[in-house]
């Protein structure tokens, strides 16, 4: 989550690429909703980002670096393996997936470099089968007191779940992609003004998939680069609240077409105000809105544009509950024939409660509502899900996870209509 509140502060641009879109499973972190945001507000602590020295794993030193590796370990059952009305297909599977992270820490440039491997095997259906990878690395460069300078690189390969709107019905096996990108950030503080500068590069490419008799299914179509460039400006009123605004521009180039669909190149912008705030020792958060808008070159193809909402709140109801909700409204990209993307928003509200100091609960739901551009379909999805995770020591950690997805679709070139629903328990081992 602290992704979602850094989001939510700086609006990152809007980046509207398609979710990475993998198995959501008991081999997940725990998450957290973050403190680190404007001027140091922390009097509250979450749940889940509230510090366990006896349950922290530690870092293997090797010289100045600090070396930590983890092996997550799961099994699961999925009783709608390809997110089908009728007709549902069930299958366990085993999910493996090693990470390493290496950090060189310092005051003043801090190297990291972390990379995964996810391993995921099902029982009887092999053609679900996927092996997934991660590489990612960063520097942090405190430049001054007032300057700080942030730089992430990242390169994965995945695989799509059938539950996407982007996965096509009749693949006989899931799309696979590659995402490549950089991002670099820069700070500036003057006292109580805070400015910022976000550039961001991106780009995916996807493989063909066949059909069950044998035929190719194009996805040259979706290959695409995103760039995107941010600015922010925040004022601190107070200690406990800071307005801002902040705008944003994106270009979208996709690969030449040959054929009578032409590429779906695109650029856009948003702008927005909003405030970032606690409140007392009950809540904390941001909240902004303003207006977007994607143009798409090819005159053929309807513009999108529309209210901006992004935001997140943590409302603190003990020291032992935190509830947060959070909110998105954005343009997608997507891979449905047809359409030029989707106005994607998303509402989310999650409880944690600590139980004890070592078990953590958490219930949640989200609800996705997507309206493509250009076609006549609209898409509700609904997901439930539930966890507990069990910190046995520094070293290992169990948890269980359970989850129910339904999805519904109106209109002439409605999608799939699907419920799903999944369970999964999963060991993480920390450390040597």
């Amino acid at each position: 989550m602290k992704r979602a509140i850094l989001l939510a502060l700086l609006g990152s641009g809007g980046i509207a690429s398609p979710a990475l879109a993998q198995k959501s499973d008991a081999t997940d972190g725990l998450g957290s909703v973050a403190s680190e945001n404007s001027f140091g507000r922390d009097r509250n602590i979450a749940v889940l980002e509230r510090r366990r020295p006896d349950y922290t794993p530690e870092p293997i030193h090797v010289g100045v670096l600090e070396l930590l590796p983890r092996m997550a370990i799961g099994a699961g059952y999925d009783d709608n393996l390809y997110a089908q009305r009728d007709n549902r297909i069930g299958d366990a599977y085993l999910r493996i997936r090693p990470r390493v992270s290496l950090v060189r820490p310092s005051p003043t440039l801090r190297l990291s470099l972390d990379g995964e491997l996810d391993l995921l095997r099902y029982a009887d259906r092999a053609s679900e089968n996927a092996t997934q990878y991660s590489v990612n690395a960063g520097a942090s460069y405190i430049i001054g007191k007032s300057d700080t300078l942030n730089v992430t690189a990242r390169h994965g390969r995945y695989a799509m779940e059938r539950v996407s709107p982007d996965s096509p019905t009749q693949a006989s096996r899931p799309i696979r992609f590659t995402v490549s990108g950089a991002t670099a950030t820069y700070t500036h503080v003057f006292n109580r003004l805070r400015v910022r500068g976000v550039v961001d590069v991106e780009n995916r490419n996807y493989e063909d998939s066949v059909t069950p008799g044998g035929d190719n299914i194009d996805q040259d179509f979706r290959d695409h680069s995103s760039y995107t460039g941010t600015a922010i400006g925040e004022y601190a009123l107070s200690p406990s609240i800071a307005l801002f605004v902040a705008g944003s521009v994106n270009r979208r180039d996709y690969r030449e077409r040959i054929g009578p669909v032409p590429a779906r190149d695109s650029s856009g912008f948003e702008v927005a105000g909003g405030a970032s705030f606690e409140l007392g020792r009950k809540a904390r958060g941001s909240m902004r809105l303003g207006y977007l808008r994607q143009d798409y070159r090819p005159v053929e193809f309807e513009d999108v544009s529309g209210l901006l909402v992004r935001g997140e709140l943590a409302y603190f109801l003990t020291p032992l509950v935190t509830i947060t909700g959070t909110i998105d409204r954005s343009v997608r990209e997507t891979g449905v024939n047809g359409a030029t993307g989707y106005l994607a928003t998303e509402m989310t509200l999650r409880a944690d409660y600590e139980l004890l100091r070592n078990l953590i609960i958490g219930v949640g739901g989200e609800l996705e509502k997507r309206d493509f551009n250009n076609i006549e379909r609209r898409d509700d999805r609904w997901t439930w899900r539930g966890s507990a995770s069990w910190l046995v020591s520094k070293r290992i950690a169990l948890r269980v996870d359970a989850q129910r997805r339904n999805q519904s679709s109106l209109g002439l070139n409605a999608g799939r209509e699907f419920t799903e629903n999944r369970v999964s328990v999963g060991l993480t081992f920390s450390g040597l």
